[in-house]
């Protein structure tokens, strides 16, 4: 009887070359991929000039991550780190309920002010890590801010104001309710905004 030749039931061994070639791609990828999350974030955050610059805004030291409605009562702290450049100004916002406005003679309804510069109705204080807000009534506001006596016939019991925080070129809309607005408080000339 002729030798039959057996047939190997193990397997073949990986050839060492090709291990080799394959753990070098898997580290080459890996490396790959590691350094464009980095550059991504880099370049997103602004270290490369990008435009999604990094600041973070506190009010009374509470952090505000998003635009949105917050509580100004008037004498609140608002600092800004991150940036040494920033400018704050604080524009008409949309109403949720319409009131009417009297200026001088004219009557006009709020929603007409909508984006309107409203700066020169508020003071901002600065202090060496913080700006302070004071406002007084939203009469006192809007009378301000519209260069004449200006009544609102009815109290707004919704945001009507917005602080608008400028760092690069990020913008943070703050919404705001004059609600909490008592008292006298020092005016502005209209300057268009404040720049720290």
């Amino acid at each position: 009887m002729p030798n039959k030749a057996k047939k190997s039931t193990a397997a073949k061994k990986p050839n060492k070359a090709a291990t080799v070639i394959k753990v070098t791609l898997l580290i080459l990828l890996v490396l790959v991929i590691t350094a464009a999350a980095v550059f991504g974030i880099y370049y997103l955050t602004g270290g490369f000039g990008g435009r999604y610059s990094t600041f973070v805004v506190q009010i009374n030291g509470k952090p505000v991550i998003s635009s949105g409605s917050v509580s100004l009562p008037r004498g609140s702290e608002i600092k800004v780190t991150g940036f040494s450049d920033y400018s704050l100004e604080v524009v008409a916002a949309e109403p949720e309920e319409d009131f009417e406005v009297t200026v001088g003679e004219d009557t006009l309804l709020y929603s007409d002010l909508a984006g309107e510069d409203m700066t020169a109705g508020f003071t901002f204080t600065e202090a060496e890590d913080c700006v302070t807000i004071n406002y007084g009534s939203i009469n006192d506001i809007l009378s301000a801010a519209l260069g004449g006596k200006a009544e609102a016939t009815e109290t707004a019991a919704r945001d009507i104001f917005s602080l608008v925080i400028t760092c690069g070129e990020s913008t943070l809309n703050l919404l705001f309710s004059p609600s909490t607005m008592t008292g006298d408080g020092a005016i502005f000339p209209d300057w268009g905004g404040i720049i720290f």
